[in-house]
Formats: structure tokens, sequence, C-alpha cells
């Protein structure tokens, strides 16, 4: 802190030069006063002889002769009249005398007009007549004071001034008090001088004491700085001391790169040819142990190596740093670099530019550390952070990991979303687990359970509500997560939506009240038993209608019911029982003997139940009292025993009787000339026979519904082969026919569209020549729909001949059984002649 001497002695002088002034002010108004107090005297002196002659003239008359009286007489009146001159002109004040009744007998002075008083107002008036009435205490308490003969001197404000009052005792020669008196000065002035002069006196003692305390305070600072210096310099060398061994024993890698020459660096220059001039200059001056070995070399191969070389595995990426590096002027980065041997290392650092006095770079220092292990640990843990996330984000739960102090949550899953049907962001900015989701009736459970601190893994059910307003229920386990003091600080848990599981265990809940209700008003028989028949777990009520034996006795014995069964039918039981070990479902039908000796049958229904391992513990079943549909069945098999025998009988005699009708129009045929009604006999012939072979296929068939297509379309060929005399013709047949079975309604109208096409073909197609093919598919396109195609490869119809308007039997016949068949017929004789045949089996009503 610095002071100005020349400024401050100014407003000092000019004070001193005041207090000088009014001093003198003081002193003359001091001589004044004494003079006043002097010629006060006098007068109260003159006061005394003259009183003294007024009492004393009776004892002194015999020894003053009359003309000496009349001269002291004289004498006094003219001392009187001067003195009254001198009071009269008493300066700044007045003199009042009174007697001992307080009334004024003398009164004069300049300083009554200057209050507006005279003479004539206060002479031979008493104080309470002149006085105002506030001051008569003081003035009277004054003025009998004097008379008692006690002086009295005090300051009196009057108007807007001041006076000093001397209130004295006045006494004759023989010191009796027969008067007093009242001195007033007016000290206005110097009352007002002293007040100026006390204020000039607290100013300069406060800019006396200010500037003292500036001093000192100066003086303070300029002792502390000095002191602070002192100390920095000392700090300072000892941080020298500590940063040069902190430097050389710091695990943390240290140095210092310095260029040949300070360098611009800003807009005026051209910044790649400054970094071309960095990495060609800039070299490694100092550095200590911990970075050397990060780079496993030694201070020979570090010490002056330039950026060029040191950089040389990513030149251009490290220039980008450096360029960086520089525009900001320190720079915290972590990259990849090469030790000597060429291994990748991975450093941490923070780096800071060195300037000089004119800005430019003259360096850069740096701080560095090897963070290869950490790089390697964060990759590993990158990866792992990577299956996790996977992991949680992939399963159906929730996965959730929230700290406990504060409490606020750390990751949800995006199975959150899906189950509770809220935001995971949400969730995030509100900062509140799953409070407010949670089911009224759940929510003071469940968050006593998530606030409290869980020691040990924990599990919970609850109830929440989706925004959609449907109820989810879900089981939450948490597992706490300890710090190296043994502290949880971290909980993480799996909830899992489990109201399907709810929903089942409630439907198993019911499915089992159905199960017992049905049990016990069923007349099957339930039954559960362990694995080992040793435990008989349950039995429904019906096993005493169907067995007419009690429970508790079967309870007691689980196998005792073996002893009931039929001997024959023991095997089947025992080999279910094996079967249903091995695990299979059996259903077995065997006999039994009730307690009243009358034998019944049972279709007992036996399956597994596994544990959770796969093992079966448990064997079910049902057992039903079949006796009565035995009994049915076998009569129905009596009655479709014999019933077969009529058709076969039926179909048998359908056949004699075609076969008869045939050979009469054989032998009808042997009389006949005429080719034309011949054929006609003969087509006939064929047609009956074509329909008599489906009879004769029915009763020697086991199905009596049921015609098998590809040995009847055999045999159809075959005798038509026969018939048209071709055993000794090169013509072939190539049959390509599905196992495909029609009923009777189908079969008949299919195999009659068969025996006019290939009797057709038998005789017209190969007039020419006797080689020839024909060519019979028949396949099932889809279900119940068929395709049937008869090709040959002989001449093909007349030229002249109209298809769709022929009048020939043979093809009217094949349209209309066609159309009987619900078919499509097309007709193609470009090369021979090829009929396609799509149509459905006919449903008509079953046979019995």
């Amino acid at each position: 802190m610095c002071i100005d001497p020349t400024k401050g002695d100014r407003p000092l002088e000019t004070c001193e030069a005041l207090v000088a002034e009014q001093k003198a002010k003081i002193r003359q108004l001091e001589e004044d006063l004494q003079q006043q107090r002097e010629l006060c005297q006098k007068l109260e002196a003159q006061l005394k002889a003259v009183e003294n002659a007024g009492f004393s003239g009776s004892a002194t008359e015999s020894d003053i002769t009359e003309g000496d009286r009349i001269q002291l007489i004289a004498s006094l009146e003219k001392s009187q009249e001067m003195y009254r001159i001198l009071i009269k002109h008493y300066p700044n004040g007045s003199v009042l005398l009174f007697d001992r009744d307080l009334r004024y007998t003398l009164v004069d002075g300049q300083g009554l007009a200057a209050v507006g008083l005279s003479k004539e107002l206060l002479e031979g008036k008493t104080l309470w007549e002149v006085s105002p009435p506030e001051d008569w205490q003081l003035f009277e308490t004054k003025y009998r004071a004097a008379l008692a003969g006690k002086e009295n001197t005090f300051e009196y404000k009057y108007g807007n001034r001041v006076y000093l009052i001397t209130v004295a005792p006045v006494e004759n020669d023989r010191e009796e008090i027969f008067a007093g008196m009242l001195v007033t000065q007016d000290i206005t002035e110097k009352k007002q001088a002293e007040i100026a002069l006390e204020e000039i006196k607290n100013q300069l003692e406060i800019k006396y004491q200010k500037r003292t305390e500036d001093l000192k305070t100066a003086n303070d600072q300029l002792q502390e700085e000095i002191l602070s210096r002192w100390r920095a310099e000392k700090a300072l060398r000892e941080s020298q001391e500590q940063l040069e061994l902190f430097f050389s024993q710091s695990l943390d890698g240290f140095f210092f790169v310095m260029l040949d020459e300070p360098v611009h660096w800003d807009d005026t220059v051209d910044k790649k040819k400054v970094l071309d001039y960095v990495f060609a200059n800039g070299r490694v001056t100092k550095a200590n142990d911990a970075l050397i070995a990060q780079y496993g070399g030694i201070r020979e191969q570090f010490i002056g190596r330039t950026l060029d070389s040191l950089f040389s595995h990513n030149f251009t990426g490290c220039r980008e740093i450096i360029k960086q590096f520089f525009d900001e002027g320190r720079i915290h980065i972590e990259n990849d670099n090469r030790k000597f041997d060429g291994d990748i290392i991975w450093v941490e650092g923070d780096y800071i530019c060195i300037y000089d006095s004119h800005g430019r770079i003259v360096g850069y220092f740096g701080v560095q550390r090897d963070i290869s292990d950490r790089k390697k640990t964060e990759a590993a843990l990158k990866e792992s952070e990577e299956r996790f996330r996977q992991l949680a984000e992939n399963i159906e739960s929730v996965f959730w990991m929230v700290n406990v102090q504060p409490q606020e949550i750390i990751y949800i899953s995006p199975g959150y979303e899906k189950i509770w049907g809220r935001s995971c962001a949400d969730l995030y900015a509100n900062g509140r687990f799953f409070a407010d989701s949670l089911h009224p009736e759940d929510r003071e459970r469940v968050i006593a359970n998530l606030t409290r601190r869980i020691a040990s893994e924990d599990e919970i059910e609850y109830r929440i509500v989706r925004p959609d307003g449907k109820i989810r229920w879900i089981r939450d386990r948490a597992f706490p997560i300890r710090n190296q003091a043994g502290q949880v600080y971290r909980i993480v848990g799996i909830a899992e939506d489990i109201s399907e599981g709810k929903q089942a265990e409630k439907t198993i809940r019911e499915s089992e009240e159905r199960f017992r209700q049905l049990a016990e008003n069923s007349q099957d028989c339930f039954w559960l038993i362990s694995a080992e028949f040793t435990d008989l777990l349950y039995l429904s009520p019906a096993y005493d209608q169907i067995w007419a034996r009690s429970r508790e006795g079967l309870y007691a014995e689980p196998l005792k019911f073996m002893e009931w069964v039929y001997p024959e039918d023991k095997p089947l039981l025992q080999e279910a029982i094996r079967r249903v070990l091995q695990g299979e479902s059996t259903s077995t039908e065997y006999r039994f003997f009730r307690s009243d000796g009358t034998m019944r049958w049972l279709c007992d229904r036996a399956f597994p139940i596994y544990d959770e391992s796969g093992k079966i513990y448990r064997i079910a079943g049902i057992a039903e009292d079949i006796s009565d549909r035995k009994f049915t069945e076998a009569r129905i098999q009596a009655a479709l025993r014999e019933k077969e025998v009529l058709l076969k009988e039926i179909h048998h005699r359908v056949k004699n009787n075609m076969q008869i009708i045939s050979s009469l129009l054989q032998l009808q045929a042997q009389y006949i000339e005429d080719e034309a009604t011949l054929t006609l006999f003969e087509e006939s012939q064929t047609r009956i026979h074509s329909m008599a072979l489906i009879h004769e296929q029915l009763y020697q068939s086991e199905n009596l519904d049921q015609i098998a297509l590809s040995p009847y379309v055999e045999n159809l060929v075959a005798n038509l082969y026969q018939s048209f005399g071709c055993g000794n013709t090169p013509i072939q047949f190539n049959l390509k026919v599905d196992p495909i079975y029609l009923n009777i309604e189908t079969a008949i109208p299919c195999g009659l569209i068969i025996n006019e096409l290939v009797s057709n073909s038998l005789k017209y197609a190969f007039v020419l020549s006797l080689e020839g093919e024909i060519a019979i598919k028949f396949h099932e396109i889809n279900d119940h729909q068929f395709h049937l195609t008869i090709q040959d490869n002989g001449r093909g119809f007349p030229a002249d001949l109209d298809i769709e308007n022929s009048e020939t039997l043979g093809l009217r016949l094949v349209k209309m059984l066609a159309y009987q068949l619900e078919g499509t017929l097309a007709i193609d004789s470009q090369c021979g002649i090829c009929y396609n045949l799509i149509f459905k089996e006919l449903n008509y009503r079953r046979r019995i």
C-alpha cells in the first residue's frame, strides 16, 4: 500500500490554520471577559462603599464636616454615574442588581438590546414579572444561593444566543450580604468557535487515526508481503525439491519435450509447416524412470528422440492430436503408442503447452500412465456387458439394479416395458421403483420389503396394474451386492411375470374341484397310485358300485384287486402294468368277479405321471364298467356276421344272375346272322360282365362297401382282351392304377366307362395295324377327387366324325355315365385318342 505524503498534508495544514485562527479569537474573548470581570469587581466594591456610607453615616457624621460631606456626596454621585456609564456600555452583556425580594434595582448593559430588553423594562420588576415561567425555578435557585453567599456560574441559552451567567452575592464592609448581582456575557461566537474547533479537532483526530491506521496497515501488508515472499521462496525451493523427487520417483511417467526454436501458433502462420518443424525438432529433453519403463527402453534410447520417431506408427493421427493440443493449449487423451520392441501400449495422459514471454510455444510437459491392463479389463468388461445386455434385453423377465443409499434405479431391462406396459425412460426420470404400478392391496407390503436392507436372497410375489387396467402377477427375487467392507450397497433382482402360472394354479384348483365333483359323481372309477404300487392315493366312490366292495380294504392292500381278476385276463393286466411303468399309456379290457360272484367287464385306462426330473412317480387311471357294452357288442357282432353272410350271398346271386344273362345272350347270339345285331349282343354281354365282375369281387372281399380298383381294372381289361380275341396280337396294355377304393355307386359307372372305352379301342383303333398300346391311368388328385385317363395310339376318329354330336351308343353311354359321376370328360384325338375324366366319389347312404 502506497500513500502520497504531499496530498495528505494539504488538508492538515488547512485544519491547523483554522485552529490557530479560532484560538486567537478565543484568547481575545477571554481577555474581554477578564476585563469585564475586573470591571464588575470594581463596580461591586464601589457599590459596597456606597452601601456602607448609607449605613454608617450617623457614626461618622460628627467626624466629617459639611463641606467634606457635600464633596463626598458629589464624588459618590459622580462615581455612581461613572459606573452607570460603564455598566451601560458593558460590551456583549449586561449587569443586573437584585435585592432580597429578587427585585431588580439596577439594570444596564449593551447586551439588553440584543435580546429585546431594556433598563426601563426591568428595573423595579421582580424575577417572576420579567422572566419566562419555565426559567423561574432555575433563576430563583441561583439567586437564593447568591443571597446565601454562594457564587454560581452557568451557561444559559436565550433565544438563539448563548450566555455565560455569573450570579454572585454583594456584601458591605461588614461582609453582610445585602444584594445579589447577575452578570451576563454573550458567548455565542465563542461557543460556535469552540464547536467548530471541536469538529476540526475531531476531523483532524479521525484523519490522523486513519492515516496512522493506513500507515500501520501498509506497514503490516509490507511485512506480510515480505514474509509471504520469503515463505513462497522457501515453499518454492521445497516444492522444487519435492517436485524433483516426485518427478524421479513417481509411478506415472513425466517428461518434457522442447523445441529447438520457439514457434508461433496462430492464424498468421502455416500450421502444416509448423507441425512439420515440431515433429522434426521437438525432442524429449527430460523423462523420469517410470516413463522410460513404460516404453521398455533405457534413458539413452529415449532422451533426444524426436516426435517423428516416437509417433511413426500413426503419423497422421498423432499430427491431428498435436494440432488439437496446440489449439487448446492443453489436452487429456487416451491413445495407443508403441514400445521400443514394437508392442502396443495404451497410455492416458495430460499434456500442457509451455510458452515464452512472447506467447510462443517452446515445448510441452506431459504426465502419462500405462493403462494397457485397464484397456484389456475394459474390453473384457465391455464384452461381458454386451453379453449381459443381450441376455437382459432378450429375456422375458425384468432384470433390475438399484442403489441402497441413495435409493435410485441404476438399470432396468427392456422386459419392463412389455410386462409393466410402461416406459423405462419414465421410470428413470421419476426415480421411483415399482411403487406407482403396484396393486393397492400389495403396495404397502412390497414397499416395506423393497426399502429394508436385504441381508440375504429374498423373494416376494405381488400384483401390478398396467396402464391398460390389466392386472399381472410378479415374482420378484432380490439379491444383495456387498462392497469391500461387507456392507450391502446395491440390490439386483429378477422380476418374472407369473400371471400365467397364477392363472394355471387357479385353473388347476378349479380343475381339481371339477375333477373331484366329476370323480365323485361319475359312474367310472378314478384312481391314483404310487409308481411302486404300494400306496393307493385316491379311489373314487364309483369303485364301491362297480366292484361291490369297500374302498377301505383296497387302501390297505392296493394290489389285492388282482385276486378278483379273471384268471385268463391277469397276464393282460400284468403286461399293462409293465408297459405303463415304461412310460406308455395303456387301455386294458379285462374281466373280474364282484363280491356277489357275478362277472363283469372293465376297461382300465392307465397313464404315467412324471416328476420334475422326468421320472415316473405316480400312475393314474380310469376304470369303466363296460359289461353292458361288451354284451351289446357280442350281440351286434353276431348280427353283423349274419348280415355279412347274407350280403355275400346276395352279391353272389346277383353275379350268378348276370352270368346267366350273359350266357343267355351268348346262346341267342349263335342264332343271329346279322353282324350289327350280333355286335350289339356282344357289347351288352361285356357290359354285363363288367358289372358282374364288381359283385364277384365284393362277395369275395372282406370289405363289402369298397371296391379295390387296381385288381378290378386288371380283371376287366383281361376279360376284354380275351373277349375280343386279342390273345395272339401284339396289342399292349399299360396300367398305372393307384391303390384306390371306391364305393359300389361310383365303381359301377366307372367300370362301365372303362369297359366302353377299352372295347372301342380294341375294335377300332388298330384296324390297319395289329400293333399298338392302350394306357390306363387312374390316380387320386386330392381328397375324393380322381383322374381317369384312357389312351390308345391307334388311328383315331374318322375325319368326318362329329364327336360332340355323335349318335353312337358307346359314346352316348360314356357321356351319360360321366354325367352320372358329376365329372368332366375331355377327348383329344390329335395322336390316337385320349379320354380324360375327372370326377368325385359319389356319396350315398352307407349300407349296413
